[in-house]
């Protein structure tokens, strides 16, 4: 919080007074980071393709977002410090990874209201289609054996993902 202070110009006590914790302060970034990505779905799409463009907007910013060198960093930070700091890797799934699948979750289910998509299991079909969206892609690069796929590729693995989730959940 020292840190933060400092950066910011301010006291600890100013950053404790909005900030209780630094797990409160960290996934105040996490959420701020994140709220990016949900443009795409904020109002629902009244036809087949514009849910089809919808998810491939979506899509395609968490794809672009997880291969950002700043959110790369976070998890690999996350994956080596978790276990000494659980509170923080805590606030970081509930701020991120979690939210984001249950913003994407509740948008599925506005979808199969409306009739555009038949969900039996909608958190199942969330995480699918996350998945489907990274491919291989973000699993490489955050492992390091591949570059930054262009954006063609991350176009295809997009499209792609989302033309099969349709095939599988879409009402045509």
């Amino acid at each position: 919080m020292e840190a933060v202070a400092r950066e910011a110009g301010v006291s600890k006590v100013t950053v404790y007074g909005h900030f209780a914790t630094k797990e409160a302060l960290f996934g105040s970034v996490i959420q701020r980071e994140t709220a990016l990505l949900r443009h795409g779905l904020e109002q629902l799409p009244d036809t087949h393709e514009a849910v089809r463009q919808s998810l491939v907007e979506v899509g395609t910013s968490l794809v672009r977002f997880l291969l950002e060198p700043h959110v790369l960093a976070v998890e690999r930070v996350m994956s080596t410090q978790g276990n000494q700091h659980p509170e923080l890797l805590l606030a970081f799934f509930e701020s991120g990874p979690w939210a984001t699948k249950k913003w994407l979750q509740e948008k599925l289910e506005g979808l199969a209201r409306t009739g555009h998509l038949t969900l039996n299991a909608p958190t199942l079909a969330a995480d699918q289609l996350c998945s489907m969206w990274q491919g291989m892609l973000v699993m490489e690069v955050r492992m390091g054996v591949r570059q930054l796929p262009s954006d063609e590729e991350i176009d295809r693995q997009v499209s792609s993902a989302v033309d099969v989730f349709l095939a599988a959940y879409g009402n045509l």
